[in-house]
């Protein structure tokens, strides 16, 4: 529409509107989670971890906690710019032809570091399973590869949490300490910083290895590490795309469309959009958590869910057609056989891992 009515009249101009648009999303896509319990690839782990009861200081305290670790995340992303050039072209080179067996490594060790050789199992098997499923669909042609996640995560992670009415075994103790905030900030950028320079790692994989590995299971730790992790990786995605022309995002890839090969003023622009929109939608997101906390708290959150699964419905036949549906009512089956297990969400994440690592290895 801005387009249409010469509103943007220029390739910069319509890069640094698409830059505000994804990090604005990036911010305010952790509502839905909150509320409706359904998300995207990146979201989707938050859905087990928000508030049960969703109160008006719940929601605002939740929001707060999203927004604090987003703009983290940014924050330490930005002085790596001054260093993109020189770190991400040599490193991303060295690690191509180890990616699957550095992924391999990791989701082993994921499935090994559950308490026993019971839980070990289960995660063994949910991880294949979930794995499985996701090379299944990779090669069955059935839905347009452009939504192929919508239904997969939808039915893995929304629906299933809908229809099993059960959050994971998280521990409810509301407050965290500056101790445990500055670590899980560690882990979650330092977790950013190696998928930015993994070839074909997604930030959702990445969300997955940094909560498992680095054994976060506290829902405020969870909620503050998820939205760093996601908005660290897509400014990092800015810089591997300045210094080194590889797309790792979807934003990475619409403003190479836009502008092609990137200089480093190009790059140092699109970096102040980022802190720019950044500020704007911290302020935006402040300004609106009262008066949507109070809205949302008037209503029950069984409804609020059903309203979810409705639109998730809508949705996956809106994009995908009678063949999303299939392929979600088997995500969702192997969503709520994780939860009747036992085994946290992040093991799913296999539908996303074991393509990866085949792909790679292969």
């Amino acid at each position: 529409m801005l387009i249409a009515y010469g509103l943007i009249s220029s390739n910069y101009y319509l890069t640094v509107t698409i830059v505000a648009v994804e990090i604005s999303s990036s911010f305010s896509e952790f509502m839905s989670p909150m509320i409706f319990n359904i998300g995207n690839e990146a979201t989707s782990l938050a859905i087990n971890y928000t508030y049960a009861d969703l109160t008006e200081e719940n929601f605002k305290r939740g929001l707060r906690i999203v927004i604090s670790g987003g703009l983290l995340g940014i924050l330490l992303s930005l002085p790596l710019l001054f260093f993109a050039e020189k770190i991400y072209p040599v490193v991303y080179s060295s690690l191509k032809p180890l990616v699957g067996w550095i992924l391999l490594f990791l989701c082993i060790y994921m499935v090994w570091i559950e308490k026993n050789l019971k839980k070990k199992s289960f995660a063994a098997t949910i991880f294949c399973l979930s794995g499985l499923f996701g090379l299944l669909v990779k090669n069955s042609g059935l839905v347009s590869s452009d939504y192929l996640l919508l239904p997969v995560f939808i039915g893995l992670y929304g629906f299933s949490s809908i229809l099993s009415k059960k959050h994971e075994n998280v521990d409810l103790v509301q407050d965290i300490t500056w101790v445990e905030k500055t670590g899980a900030a560690a882990i979650a950028f330092i977790t950013s910083v190696f998928a930015s320079l993994m070839p074909g790692m997604k930030r959702s994989q990445a969300s997955a290895l940094a909560l498992q590995v680095g054994g976060v299971s506290k829902r405020e730790e969870v909620m503050f590490m998820l939205p760093m992790i996601s908005l660290a990786f897509v400014t990092l995605s800015i810089f591997a795309l300045g210094s080194s022309g590889k797309i790792r995002s979807d934003l990475a890839y619409d403003i190479q469309e836009v502008m092609g090969e990137l200089y480093f003023s190009q790059t140092a622009l699109l970096t102040g959009a980022v802190a720019v929109s950044a500020c704007v939608s911290v302020c935006l997101l402040f300004l609106l958590a009262k008066p949507m906390g109070r809205f949302f708290s008037r209503i029950n959150k069984k409804y609020l869910k059903i309203f979810g699964f409705c639109v998730g419905v809508l949705l996956i036949i809106n994009f995908t057609g009678i063949y999303g549906l299939i392929l979600a009512f088997t995500a969702t089956c192997i969503g709520i056989l994780s939860s009747r297990l036992g085994i946290r969400s992040t093991h799913l994440m296999g539908v996303l891992l074991l393509p990866s690592i085949v792909t790679a290895i292969l």
